[in-house]
């Protein structure tokens, strides 16, 4: 548990060192009204900046969500942290035979425009780590490694 901690803690400060956190001054009316108009039950938005898109994160009712959005508010993807459990079988076992081993650390069901629906699990075993991105049918679309 301690190690995991560490890990979700190093996680933590290496995506704000990507992330530029914004005041809502810094935020396009268009997205911020754009995030208004998709989930008008958000609350507790926090702004950053992903290159040249905006992400929020916020929660939504119980469920701890981000969505990110262009310059002109369109919406790109919305990211909702789910429970392993609750990820297609398909998922779970291309997970399990390439993996097998690693540890999960952070779940997401991943909802992209034309309700494409994809899963990225945050995985780690020692000082390895990744972010994979699985289709609903267990084809890995990305594995990205991490750093140590």
């Amino acid at each position: 548990m301690k190690k995991l901690t560490l890990i979700l803690m190093a996680s933590m400060a290496t995506s704000l060192c990507f992330a530029q956190k914004l005041t809502m001054d810094k935020v396009p009316a268009a997205a911020a009204n754009a995030f208004k108009l998709k989930f008008p039950n958000g609350s507790q938005p926090g702004w950053s900046k992903e290159e040249k898109d905006f992400e929020v994160e916020f929660f939504n009712g119980k469920k701890r969500q981000s969505a990110l959005f262009d310059n002109s508010g369109k919406w790109l993807e919305t990211e909702t942290e789910i429970k392993y459990n609750t990820v297609p079988m398909k998922v779970q076992n291309a997970f399990q035979k390439e993996f097998e081993g690693y540890q999960l650390q952070e779940v997401f069901e991943v909802e992209k425009p034309e309700n494409i629906i994809n899963y990225e699990l945050i995985a780690f075993k020692g000082t390895k780590n990744y972010e994979l991105v699985y289709s609903t049918k267990g084809e890995l679309l990305k594995k990205e490694e991490g750093q140590d």
